[in-house]
């Protein structure tokens, strides 16, 4: 009686566990144990009471429309689980039964393989078997798909790609019914073909979803490549706005020094005239563009105790564009002012900048000191901020930023400090020829 109930619900058993793996990744309902211990309750009792009442029918039509019912009825209870939209669960669903049906090809092309020509029987060794294969099948599409796929707590759903998923899985139930008795080499190869069916409309997703993040990433990179370039436009002018401003008050400040004498005037106009020279403090660096963001950062740094030092080596950046350089070095030393604000300890907010040329060769390094453990993905720091959606395109566009002059850019952290290394050819043309 117990092998005969679990035949009637096996189906359904396997559906609910590939449902489960594709819930795990994304947001669920409050009390989400409950809800889905309660729901795979239900689901069993429905199989096994569809199961005793309507055995597989003879019609080839009513046959093929057999199995898909099963997954219809796994529909409601995917969505009283799941914090999502109807796109999402059956996205979700149709992802589950893909993996389901991919395991079971798999088993029962195997089963046939070594010879057993009824692998339906509940033996010993066709309940090791299947337990094998499912845990293989299952494992791995839940690390390369349910995992990968989920972002943030959801699946990014293209609808345009519901029906044609749909369509793929009805062909491959299609072959299963088709070929089920078929114990012949055949046989074999059907099976094989719709658990590759099944692995290809995972990949296909899989495959979209990765192209889909590349170009949100190209997209993020370049909203912050057009944004910084607006901000070096209203830098620049506010700062020639200073520098007038800070030329015509020191000697207006000088002028009022000859007028009337006395100590403590001298002593407010050279306070007054200290102060004013915080801003009229220029770095020259042969770029203009790079002067403008190394003062702009300069007197943000001034403002906060964050002393930055910086060594010009004396050659241009005059093959860079201007919107460039300030997208460079205004990520570069935003990282590193941001992570020195951490700081408590004075010695050690400290940025240092330096620049040496060697040959056609031009190196840049900006090093600082921070108190953070940093991760690393593909070479790069993986941002410490919570929101990684509206974070983590500096070193990104970076990066873009260095590959399009034919340079390199390394990373470096040895006892919490942190090193950027930048080598860039002097004429990019000729170093990409």
């Amino acid at each position: 009686m117990i092998d005969h109930a679990w035949l009637q619900v096996s189906y359904m058993a396997q559906i609910i566990v590939a449902c489960l793996l594709f819930m795990i990744p994304v947001a669920k309902r409050r009390r989400f144990p409950a809800r889905f211990a309660s729901c795979t309750i239900v689901l069993l009792m429905i199989a096994y009471m569809f199961g005793a009442a309507v055995t597989v029918p003879d019609n080839l039509l009513l046959a093929i429309l057999y199995w898909p019912a099963f997954a219809v009825i796994c529909l409601p209870a995917v969505a009283l689980c799941l914090q999502a939209g109807l796109s999402e669960v059956l996205y979700c669903t149709i992802c589950a039964n893909a993996t389901q049906h991919a395991a079971n090809e798999c088993y029962l092309a195997l089963s046939i393989a070594l010879g057993h020509t009824t692998p339906d029987l509940p033996t010993l060794l066709n309940g090791l078997l299947t337990t094998v294969i499912y845990i293989a099948i299952y494992g791995a599409f839940f690390i390369m798909f349910a995992r990968k796929l989920a972002v943030h707590g959801h699946y990014r759903v293209n609808r345009n790609d519901l029906f044609p998923m749909a369509c793929i899985l009805l062909f491959v139930w299609v072959l299963g019914v088709l070929c089920h008795d078929d114990v012949s080499l055949h046989g074999v190869v059907y099976h094989i073909s719709d658990a590759l069916c099944c692995f290809y409309i995972m990949w296909a997703q899989r495959s979209n979803h990765d192209k889909a993040e590349l170009q949100r990433e190209l997209d993020g990179v370049r909203y912050t490549l057009l944004q910084q370039q607006k901000q070096y436009t209203v830098s620049q002018e506010t700062i020639d706005i200073i520098n007038r401003k800070c030329h015509d008050l020191k000697h207006q400040i000088r002028t009022l020094q000859t007028m009337q004498e006395s100590p403590e005037r001298d002593a407010y106009f050279a306070e007054a005239e200290r102060a004013i020279m915080i801003y009229d403090t220029r770095i020259d660096t042969g770029n203009k563009a790079l002067n403008t963001v190394l003062m702009e950062k300069g007197l943000y740094c001034q403002s906060h105790d964050i002393q930055l030092t910086c060594m010009p080596s004396g050659d241009s950046l005059d093959f860079m564009q201007v919107a460039d350089i300030y997208a460079l070095f205004g990520n570069a030393l935003d990282n590193a002012i941001n992570a020195t604000m951490e700081l408590n300890d004075p010695s050690k907010r400290v940025i240092n900048v330096r620049f040496s040329s060697q040959g056609n060769l031009m190196l840049i390094q900006i090093q600082n000191y921070h108190q953070r453990r940093l991760r690393f993905r593909n070479g790069l720091p993986i941002t410490t901020h919570q929101d990684a959606t509206r974070h983590g395109f500096g070193m990104k566009s970076m990066l873009h930023t260095v590959e399009q002059y034919g340079g390199t850019m390394q990373v470096d952290d040895t006892d919490s400090v942190f090193t950027l290394r930048i080598l860039l050819p002097k004429n990019p043309e000729s170093s990409t020829g």
